[in-house]
């Protein structure tokens, strides 16, 4: 069902013709019902950010309402040369490199990974699949943080100034630039470059400007009643419709919430299929 059909069906169970404003309204407001019932995997997003040295605090997304999930890993670029078939290059600077991380770049071999380091000669676990003479990323392992509030990480981290692995996170509040939006505070304040990586929920475009949306064509009947049930509010529609709408609303609910909330949670490898009880 996308956008039209979807005005068309509203007015036809009403019996009446809204004004476009209207009718935009009611269908947001279903929509805002519906996401924030059931957590279908259509509200998750990842982006990537970055956590500087020295610098405690992280950017939330223009769009972001709560966090699933926010993640760091350690990189560090620097340029590096090398002989083709060899096993090792020789980076500008060896700051930040560990072993074990993972090395990418221009005739750096898909896999390869830091095996040890000796001044500025790096050894790979890959050898170089050509000449090397480029800029290189070195990648560490992914570290989840702890979700707090703003005050336990100033208890716990009261110096700004000592750095270290972040290990906890919080939404501290309003970006200075843009009191519309939130930003993240990270406990202790890192000493060094991390790439961070957010899992997090967020409203998908409204069928009212994309036209066609995955709950209009996959659940159009929680987004049909959930509209009517907005409309009949408008018509300050009699008790009897308005409880059969509401009705046929929470009816289409329990269906969409068995798909977000438990089948797109599960396979049947882990879980098992669902099974009926035989009479």
């Amino acid at each position: 069902m996308n956008y039209s059909q979807l005005v068309t069906a509203v007015s036809d169970y009403c019996e009446n013709t809204f004004p476009t404003t209207d009718m935009d309204t009611f269908i947001r407001q279903a929509e805002q019902r519906i996401y924030n019932t059931v957590q279908i995997a259509n509200l998750r997003k990842n982006v990537t950010g970055t956590l500087t040295t020295g610098n405690k605090y992280l950017s939330c997304p223009t769009d972001f309402l709560s966090t699933y999930s926010l993640a760091l890993y350690p990189y560090n670029t620097t340029t590096a040369t090398g002989v083709s078939g060899e096993y090792t290059i020789v980076v500008a600077s060896a700051t930040g490199i560990a072993r074990g991380q993972q090395v990418t770049g221009t005739n750096i071999a898909n896999n390869a990974l830091v095996r040890s380091i000796s001044g500025t000669t790096v050894t790979l676990s890959e050898a170089n699949t050509g000449t090397v003479n480029t800029t290189v990323t070195f990648q560490g392992d992914y570290l989840y943080l702890l979700n707090k509030d703003v005050n336990f990480i100033r208890e716990a981290y009261p110096l700004t100034a000592v750095t270290s692995e972040p290990k906890h996170y919080a939404i501290f509040g309003p970006q200075s630039s843009d009191v519309n939006e939130l930003t993240f505070i990270v406990g202790p304040t890192p000493s060094a470059a991390y790439k961070a990586e957010l899992h997090y929920y967020y409203y998908p475009e409204s069928i009212v400007t994309a036209t066609t949306t995955w709950l209009g064509d996959n659940f159009d009947s929680a987004l049909l009643y959930g509209t009517i049930c907005e409309a009949f509010v408008y018509m300050r529609q009699e008790a009897d419709m308005m409880k059969l709408a509401q009705d046929r609303y929470v009816q289409a609910i329990a269906l969409l919430k068995n798909l977000g909330d438990g089948k797109q949670r599960a396979d049947a490898y882990r879980d098992g299929q669902y099974r009926v009880a035989v009479t």
